[in-house]
């Protein structure tokens, strides 16, 4: 009769133990992996609730993490198998919308390919994935018949000759026809889903590609439940953005920093025509651009031209550095996630782009990065009159 006892209180231990892993406001993922790989760690990181990169070890072909639930959001994994036999990685997501169990039964070697259960959010993704996978490949296969796979794959070829030009040409081409399928599946699924957090992260994805009516008429659509946190904030972020850096609208005043630091108001350069740009000293493209505004600026500054870099930055010493050492001449601020200027009243989420403004404080002019010349002439009439 003791040992029925212990036995019994050893069983409720054991569930109490459990039950505060699993408790009502955690997420568990259950992890399985082939026993070969006992010992390789599995990563997690979620950069959006700034969690930082965690691990835990493969153990008889098993791990696990426990974290609380915070609000709707993706989970980051990845191998340490696959940063040491392949030098990076690819991370791997997972949509978690509610306190839950999820199993994620892990392929190390390849982790983008690992299966998850227990997710219908997830469940959601991997449709779109599944049903625009496909279009990805198409477009792959064209540029192959069209180059040889062995020139398209290759990271030794010569970028300087028009083969190698006219291959990035016709890239950006078929990116642009893919893209817009994509988003179609998107749609879709996201009319079907409407009360799915996958439909959320979906939406986030594709808003920027969608007329302003079209994006506010499927936010409208989707559950209540998931319109807080991170993504759908974005999603409100793009809209609010759009409405206030329309085409005709005179910009709202805000103060961001300079690079010594101190507060300016953008409404001090009112009387000037002011081209801002969106860059960041992480940029690749925006750093190709300088040239050609250091060109307009040169030719329009004694007239009354002024530019405006807005740097969207998480490192400001990287920002200053980079203004010496790209011989930036004009104003510079610098925007953050906390101002985040940037998108919430100007929609940025492309680098570089351009905002034209008139003395008034209006908005002239929009350009993106392959807009260049249109930017250039629109200065050009200006100072023409």
């Amino acid at each position: 009769m003791k040992k029925l006892i212990l036995f019994i209180a050893l069983v409720v231990a054991i569930n109490k133990v459990s039950a505060q892993n699993t408790g009502a406001n955690n997420i568990v993922i259950e992890g399985t992996a082939d026993a070969k790989y006992n010992g390789e760690y599995v990563h997690i990181y979620n950069n959006v609730l700034k969690e930082k990169h965690d691990s835990t070890i493969i153990a008889n072909g098993k791990f696990s993490f426990i974290r609380p639930f915070k609000e709707p959001t993706r989970y980051m994994f990845y191998s340490s198998f696959e940063i040491r036999t392949k030098h990076g990685y690819s991370p791997f997501g997972i949509l978690v919308d509610h306190p839950s169990v999820i199993h994620l039964a892990a392929d190390m070697g390849n982790f983008t390919n690992s299966k998850i259960t227990g997710s219908a959010a997830q469940d959601v993704y991997d449709s779109f994935n599944a049903k625009s996978k496909p279009l990805q490949t198409a477009m792959m296969d064209k540029l192959y018949v069209k180059y040889g796979k062995a020139y398209v794959d290759s990271d030794k070829v010569d970028t300087s000759t028009q083969k190698y030009k006219s291959m990035i040409k016709d890239y950006y081409a078929f990116m642009a026809d893919n893209k817009k399928e994509s988003n179609k599946i998107a749609e879709s699924i996201i009319r079907q889903n409407p009360s799915s957090f996958a439909s959320v992260m979906l939406l986030d994805n594709i808003c920027r590609d969608l007329t302003l009516a079209e994006l506010e008429q499927l936010y409208g659509s989707l559950s209540p439940k998931f319109k807080k946190g991170f993504f759908a904030q974005s999603i409100e972020d793009n809209i609010s953005g759009r409405k206030q850096s329309a085409i005709g609208s005179t910009v709202n005043d805000f103060t961001l920093n300079d690079p010594k630091n101190n507060p300016m108001k953008f409404s001090s350069l009112k009387g000037k025509y002011v081209l801002i740009d969106f860059w960041g000293s992480w940029c690749g493209p925006c750093h190709q651009a300088f040239p050609r505004l250091k060109e307009l600026y040169s030719k329009y500054h004694d007239k009354g031209f002024e530019i405006l870099g807005i740097a969207t930055e998480s490192n400001n010493d990287a920002w200053t550095k980079d203004i010496v050492k790209s011989e930036l001449p004009w104003l510079q601020m610098v925007d953050d996630k906390a101002n985040n200027v940037s998108q919430k009243q100007f929609a940025v989420t492309e680098y570089p782009t351009t905002l034209l403004i008139d003395p008034d404080g209006r908005i002239i002019g929009r350009f993106a990065y392959n807009e260049e010349d249109q930017r250039d002439q629109k200065v050009a009439s200006i100072f023409k009159k």
